[in-house]
This record gives structure tokens, C-alpha cells and sequence, in this order.
């Protein structure tokens, strides 16, 4: 047994790291955002959307240390690592090692760090283990770190670590931090290769000390790339219960949206305060029932319910209630088959896909069995220097309708410029000529306002949580302006305010959502 300050590579990695493969909720979960708009500034959607998905992704320090010293290590071996069946290479750092060269025991302590050189890592005051059996324990505080190339990024702190590192199985106590995009913390947390186990445990997006969002659970199972089981669950809006389930299943799978499990609010002139929750409820594999509840203070109590099928060749649902488009336009699904279906070609820079309704829609005193197909083609944003890029599309639908016997088909298409001046500046104006539109349609729900248009506007990132957008939409057939819409995105902790003012219809609109933090 001998004694000393240390510092070195070992083949017989003694490397800790959890293996977290999960997302407590879907991404979907807190699904991409899409405004509301009548002049095309849904166009840049996209930059709250990346500037979200940069915050879930966004590195603590800890995790960019890693990073840093593991591409040192690959850069300072000295022979490469041909057969990675073989235990990887390890580095140990610590003020005092006890270490028997015959057993394979260790006890080591004075600010620990073990770091493997696939990106992960153990720190912990005090660390004991065996080189032999791969298993360490740390009945001390203990972190744990990994951005393991395939595998969830994960930075944990907790209590009384015990893990083999040769089988993945472990388990550690009172632990809290961030797995992938998601914050938990549990009393247990049990790992094994296929599933993960949190006992008592909680899960959020939200990183607040209270979160503004959470689900909390007796027990958690999470299965990766598949799903997650919460067992006597609550969910949580701050400190207060707004919802209990005995047992509540996320779908995590890659290919699904899943619906979010907290109600949505909103306020907009024609509807007044409107509070919206969606349920799911899974039937079989590919089969949910998605019942919605939607009360206002203008038009009370509405719902809607939803039977959806999803597979390989798209999306059909049996939908039957009341829906909304971004034009506050209302229609009555009495019932309705919707079928939706997208493909983009791996091998070329374009994409297609079909859209279709078949069913009695009924508003404002006019009912009638509406009968809906389009085939519509894309083209990639096509680069053209200087931070530009020119998108386009084109569509071929046919409408009708038995009340009065009508028919509109023909052509559609659009083309869109979009050009960044900076970090902060982005600008858009978008040309579309719409063959069925408010003017020639029946129902106005979800249809084009105008039949020829020119679209243009900007958005702004005033501060790192303000940011504002202006959109401007003019009638070529009028020859006079339709639309002038400004936006206003506020970031107030893990909840985004989104205030909408349509200046030439003199009406107000507000949005709460849910964000990562």
C-alpha cells in the first residue's frame, strides 16, 4: 500500500458516469412555436425556435471543462486506441491515493476527479473503488458528468454513489441537475442499460430553484427513445397542483410530437381570457384519443376530440368539436376525416407532401360536407451570399363544398426572401398568389386572406430577452395595405410572454407559453 499525490492514465478505467438516456418530457413536449400571423412573420418563427433549442442545449461550465481536457487527453495519447472493446483511458487527479496493486483497490480522496476519455468524468471529495471489479463508491457528495458522443449529457450532483462502470448499473441518492434538455431530482435514482428509475422524484424544463412548470412522481420509469412513466404523479404550475394522474405515459420516441401536458393561456379581443388543455390518451401503439377542453370568457365552455392515427405514410385523424385558426375564425367539425403527409428527398434539396378533410363543417348558420385535398412541393432555402436566402413553393388543391355546390381548384404558389443583417436584424418579404382565399371561400377558417399578395417584415433582438417583430401585409388585388401586425416577445423566467397588436383591425392579443431556461 503506498501513498501519494497523483496524477495518471490508467487502461483499467476507473470513470464514472451515469448513463441519463432520456427526456423526461418529449421535446415536443413544449412543442416548436408557431405564431399566429396574417402577414407572414411566421416566416421567422424559426429564430424563437432556435433561440430555445440553444438555451435547452446550452453547456454548464463544468461540461466545457470536460470537453476540454478529454480532447487533451486524445491529443496527448501515445498509441492510438485500436480495439475498443478494451477498457478506455482514464485519468485520476486528487491530493492522496491508497491504492493495492495486487487487489485492484483503491481509496482516494482531497478533490478527486476521475475522467475517462469518452467525455465523462467523477468528481467527489472522497472515492473508493476496486480497478478489478470497475465498481467506485462515494458515500460523500458526488458529480457526475458526461457528453459522451450517443449518449444524454448529463451533470447530476447527489449523495452515496455506488456504480460499475463494466455493466452501467448504479445508484445515487438525493440527486438533482440537468439530463439532456431536462432538470430532475429524485430521493433514488437507479440505472441500468435499458431504463432509468427515479423514485420520489421531479422533472421539468424549467431550472428555477421553483420552477414554473414541473411534474412530480412516486416513481419514474424511463425507457430511451421510447417513453416515460409516471407513476401516482402530480403536475405543478410554481407551488401550486393543477392536475393529478395515477398514471401518466410520455411518448419520447424521436418520430412523435407529443401533446404538453399543461393548459394553455391566452386573451385576444373576439375570444376574451381563454384557457386550453389538451389530453392524451394513448389506444394502441399508433392510436391516441386526444379529448380538448377550452373555456373562454366570451364563448364559455367549447371542446373538441380528436382520434388520430399516425404511421409511416403520414397522419389521419377522426375529428370531431370546435377549432381555431390564427385569424380567431371558428368552425364545427361535425364529424371530419383529416389526412396529412410530408417527405423530404434525402438526396436532393426539395420535398412534397399531401393535405386532405372529408367531413360536415358547420359556422354561422351555414352547414356543409367539405371535401378538401392539396399536393404541395418545397425547395430548401436556397443560399444566395451575404446572409440571404430564397425559399419556394407551389400547391395544387381542390375545394368543395355541398351547400352551394361550389368547386375552386388551381394553382398556388409563393416565393420568400430572407436576409440576416446580424446577430440581432433579420428581414423577410415573401411574394404569394393563393387560389383559394376569403374571398372565393365558403369558410374562412384557415384559408388565405388575400388572392395576390406582398409580404414583408423584420425582427428584432433588442435585449437578450426582449425581442420584436413587424410584419406588413398589402392586397396586390386592392392595391392597398391589409395588414400591419407588430409582436412583442418577452422572456419572464420559464414563461414567455407573447403580445400581439393588429394595428389596422385595432385588436389585441396575448400568449403565455412555457419555455426552457
Amino acid at each position: 500500500m503506498k501513498i501519494m499525490h497523483w496524477r495518471f492514465f490508467a487502461q483499467r478505467g476507473i470513470a464514472c458516469g451515469v448513463f441519463f438516456a432520456v427526456s423526461i418530457f418529449p421535446t415536443a413536449a413544449l412543442a416548436s412555436y408557431s405564431s399566429s400571423s396574417d402577414t407572414a412573420a411566421d416566416i421567422l418563427d424559426y429564430i424563437e425556435n432556435d433561440r430555445r433549442t440553444a438555451r435547452e442545449n446550452r453547456l454548464s461550465k463544468e461540461q466545457e471543462q470536460l470537453l476540454r481536457d478529454t480532447a487533451d487527453m486524445q491529443a496527448h495519447l501515445r498509441q492510438p486506441m485500436e480495439d475498443h472493446m478494451k477498457p478506455l483511458p482514464t485519468a485520476f487527479e486528487g491530493d492522496d491515493l491508497f491504492y493495492d496493486q495486487v487487489t485492484g483497490e483503491f481509496f482516494a480522496r482531497g478533490k478527486v476527479k476521475i475522467t475517462e476519455i469518452d467525455n465523462r468524468r467523477v468528481l467527489s471529495d472522497e472515492i473508493k473503488g476496486n480497478v478489478v471489479t470497475q465498481d467506485v463508491v462515494a458515500e460523500n457528495e458526488a458529480h457526475i458528468l458526461q457528453m459522451t458522443p450517443g449518449m444524454a449529457r448529463t451533470d447530476i450532483r447527489g449523495w452515496k454513489l455506488s456504480y460499475n462502470y463494466g455493466t452501467g448499473i448504479g445508484k445515487i441518492e438525493d440527486a438533482s441537475g440537468k439530463v439532456d434538455r431536462q432538470y430532475i431530482s429524485g430521493k433514488r435514482i437507479e440505472v441500468y442499460p435499458e431504463k432509468i428509475i427515479i423514485h420520489e422524484g421531479r422533472a421539468t424544463k424549467c431550472q428555477a430553484k421553483v420552477p414554473d412548470y414541473s411534474v412530480s412522481a412516486r416513481r419514474i420509469e424511463i425507457y430511451p427513445n421510447d417513453k416515460a412513466i409516471f407513476y401516482d404523479c402530480d403536475f405543478w404550475i410554481k407551488k401550486a397542483r393543477i392536475a393529478h394522474r395515477d398514471r401518466y405515459t410520455a411518448d419520447l420516441r424521436p418520430d412523435r410530437e407529443d401533446t404538453p401536458p399543461f393548459p394553455r393561456v391566452r386573451y385576444s379581443k373576439s375570444d376574451g381570457l381563454t384557457i386550453e388543455q389538451d389530453f392524451v390518451l394513448p389506444v394502441t401503439e399508433r392510436l391516441d384519443f386526444i379529448p380538448t377542453l377550452l373555456v373562454s370568457t366570451k364563448d364559455g365552455v367549447k371542446g373538441s376530440a380528436e382520434l388520430r392515427h399516425t404511421g409511416e405514410y403520414g397522419a389521419l385523424s377522426l375529428q370531431y368539436g370546435y377549432w381555431e385558426d390564427s385569424d380567431d375564425n371558428w368552425i364545427r367539425r361535425e364529424p371530419s376525416l383529416h389526412y396529412e403527409f410530408s417527405h423530404h428527398f434525402k438526396d436532393a434539396p426539395i420535398g412534397w407532401g399531401i393535405e386532405a378533410d372529408h367531413g360536415r363543417w358547420y359556422n354561422a348558420g351555414i352547414k356543409s360536407t367539405h371535401t378538401y385535398w392539396k399536393v404541395n412541393a418545397y425547395r430548401d432555402p436556397i443560399p444566395l451570399g451575404g446572409g440571404a436566402s430564397l425559399s419556394l413553393a407551389a400547391d395544387y388543391s381542390v375545394t368543395k363544398e355541398s351547400y352551394n355546390q361550389s368547386k375552386v381548384s388551381g394553382f398556388s404558389w409563393s416565393a420568400t426572401l430572407v436576409k440576416k443583417f446580424s446577430d440581432r436584424l433579420t428581414a423577410y418579404s415573401k411574394y404569394s398568389y393563393a387560389q383559394v382565399y376569403t374571398g372565393n371561400a365558403l369558410f374562412d377558417y384557415n384559408v388565405a386572406d388575400y388572392n395576390r399578395a406582398l409580404y414583408a417584415g423584420l425582427s428584432y433582438q433588442l435585449t437578450e430577452r426582449d425581442r420584436f417583430v413587424f410584419g406588413t401585409a398589402y392586397d396586390i388585388e386592392r392595391q392597398k395595405m391589409g395588414d400591419i401586425d407588430y409582436y412583442w416577445y418577452h422572456d419572464m423566467h420559464c414563461v414567455q410572454l407573447i403580445t400581439r397588436y393588429r394595428a389596422k383591425r385595432n385588436s389585441w392579443s396575448v400568449r403565455l407559453n412555457f419555455t426552457p431556461w
